[in-house]
């Protein structure tokens, strides 16, 4: 059944998939029948498959568990993690933290939620709602010479690659599809401008890689890249290289964003050692003579 696939799917696309039909079908009495029994086991997982489908009903009722005094305080933390999953998720996360909404014991929660918003202001934005962060300042943005002057170790840019980048890039046909192949990056740009390109990722966004927010007729606000389009479907690819596949009747509006869908800042959270490691282990791919 749906609700099976979404408590046990709900690591993956299909969970939330099956979550999102079973609201569609009106299935929000089961919804509700897992989400207030005794195992708060199938409850997360529920929650989890929710998250992602960004529709008014669901990100309404994720809003609804996490700040009901009803449940368990662990559940209302996991469900306020969740909120923000969904690009509509993220504006709500952001309303309520504007509108004091959120209880002080759910604020890492709400705002952990955003954090793979691939918008700098988002992320910016929810942070600025927790306390003693008045004193953060934003990371200078490093220089080629000082790079160039530290001692690279490919192999460890690796590893720099694997965890930072992978998700959304393919070297060799391995890691996410959704960004541009970096296999042969080396070939095209100097390290210069491959740094130039992680600190400035909307600086010079690749044609056929620009990022759309689409508003659906059911209230959900989609991200990502459109992939494949004919006049009645489209293909949107969303971070990681998942697809959703859309009916053109179903969208209410689309519009093409001005940023790059590569997260804005990703260099704030790596060393310097770290970006010459990962600048050498890119420059070294190169196009195979």
């Amino acid at each position: 059944s749906l609700l099976e696939l979404a408590l046990s799917k709900s690591k993956d696309d299909l969970g939330g998939e099956a979550a999102s039909l079973l609201l569609s079908q009106k299935g929000s009495a089961l919804v509700w029948t897992v989400i207030n029994g005794t195992d708060t086991s199938k409850t997360n997982k529920l929650l989890l498959s929710l998250a992602g489908v960004g529709t008014t009903e669901s990100i309404q009722l994720l809003q609804t568990v996490a700040l009901s005094d009803k449940y368990l305080l662990g559940v209302r933390k996991y469900a306020a993690a969740q909120i923000g999953r969904s690009g509509g998720g993220e504006k709500k996360v952001l309303e309520l933290l504007k509108n004091k909404k959120v209880p002080g014991d759910l604020l890492d929660d709400i705002v952990y939620g955003v954090r793979d918003a691939w918008e700098t202001s988002v992320r910016t934005e929810a942070a600025g709602y927790l306390p003693k962060t008045a004193s953060s300042t934003n990371k200078k943005v490093p220089l080629i010479t000082d790079l160039s002057a530290l001692k690279a170790d490919a192999a460890a840019g690796k590893i720099i690659y694997t965890s930072k980048c992978m998700l959304c890039h393919q070297v060799n046909k391995e890691g996410g599809d959704f960004g541009p192949a970096l296999s042969e990056i080396g070939s095209k740009y100097p390290a210069e401008g491959l740094l130039n390109a992680i600190v400035n990722p909307s600086a010079g966004i690749s044609f056929g890689f620009e990022g759309w927010e689409i508003k659906m007729k059911d209230g959900s606000v989609l991200t990502g890249i459109i992939s494949s389009k004919t006049e009645t479907d489209l293909d949107l690819k969303s971070p990681g290289g998942s697809k959703k596949h859309i009916k053109t009747n179903d969208i209410v509006s689309k519009k093409e964003l001005p940023h790059s869908m590569m997260t804005e800042g990703l260099y704030e959270s790596m060393s310097s050692q770290d970006l010459a490691n990962l600048l050498a282990y890119l420059s070294g791919l190169k196009k195979k003579q």
